[in-house]
């Protein structure tokens, strides 16, 4: 019985890898307790059935655990709707609702709309399918994972991370990038103050990296991703000479009609961290049109970020996090 403090069992399914952790909240302080991670067949899905199935099982249960777990971006669209500036939460998410079924040719009870930010007349919106959440859940017990009590977008475990981080010193225009090199996604979020205004994602076979890690230093992904080694990868810094290119025209898209001399701060959040101090210094190197240098936070948790996100998101089921043990 969970008296004195509260337990968090979080799942974070990514395209290359599985991770299973277990948190106890006590006050406001969040503190991980155990985590599993295993690497993922992406070719063979029945394989990767069995990798979580046995990592399930390894890991303490409790009734009153709090479930967390992400689903794939792959499953959910992002959408900007303008809503009456006069309504609630509560009704401008049910205006949205009615308005994305329009828009999609599909009934609202089919439809799990979810809002990441309202303001102003204007809300930007997670949308996915009801069966396909369902089907999500019930794939997980298959696997003997206790059922969900939250779930989210893949994205949201890192903008977790980043409200921990930075969200409440936010003024002006930041530009946010998260490049997942788990899940082979890039994102990047605009921002107005402390408020969402645009959030767009593409995906990137960012897996590619490591083969050339693996190539050069024989150090195997698991390692990278647990931080278990230190190792300098500046010699990878060539390498990202495309995709920055690529990223310094898609933030330049993403700012829209906002002038680039009105941003004021960059922030990159790199999973795993192991990667960050090589994006850091290619970014020092770049000379783009609208990418700029920024903070590459260094974190050295020993599990992923999007791990550590699940687990401040499920304890905020709870109560709020301040205090974070790794």
């Amino acid at each position: 019985m969970q008296l004195f403090y509260n337990d968090i069992l979080s799942l974070n399914w990514c395209s290359h890898c599985v991770e299973i952790s277990r948190a106890r909240m006590r006050g406001s302080k969040l503190k991980l307790l155990d985590h599993k991670l295993s690497l993922l067949e992406i070719t063979d899905e029945e394989k990767s059935d069995e990798i979580i199935l046995n990592l399930s099982r390894n890991v303490k249960k409790d009734l009153e655990d709090i479930v967390v777990a992400n689903v794939s971006m792959e499953n959910v669209l992002v959408m900007n709707i303008k809503v009456p500036p006069t309504l609630n939460k509560q009704n401008a998410v049910e205006y949205a609702t009615m308005e994305i079924s329009r828009n999609l040719g599909i009934l609202p009870e089919q439809l799990v709309v979810a809002p990441l930010d309202i303001r102003g007349g204007e809300g930007l919106f997670f949308v996915s399918k009801v069966d396909q959440v369902k089907s999500f859940v019930t794939d997980l017990m298959k696997k003997e994972f206790p059922e969900t009590d939250v779930v989210i977008p893949d994205i949201v475990k890192y903008l977790e991370v980043f409200e921990f981080y930075f969200g409440k010193r936010l003024k002006g225009t930041s530009v946010l990038t998260v490049i997942s090199f788990l899940s082979d996604y890039y994102s990047i979020v605009v921002l107005e103050n402390n408020h969402y205004r645009s959030l767009r994602l593409l995906f990137s076979m960012f897996w590619d990296y490591m083969d050339i890690v693996v190539e050069n230093t024989g150090i195997q992904p698991k390692e990278l991703i647990e931080g278990t080694v230190n190792v300098d990868l500046s010699f990878l810094q060539p390498y990202f000479g495309d995709f920055l290119i690529e990223l310094d025209r898609e933030v330049k898209v993403s700012l829209d009609e906002v002038n680039l001399s009105r941003v004021n701060q960059f922030f990159y959040i790199v999973d795993p961290p192991i990667f960050s101090p090589v994006l850091s210094q290619s970014l020092e190197k770049f000379e783009g049109v609208a990418l700029k240098q920024g903070i590459v936070p260094s974190f050295k948790p020993g599990i992923s970020l999007g791990t550590l996100g699940l687990m401040i998101r499920g304890g905020r089921e709870i109560g709020k996090v301040k205090h974070l043990s790794v």
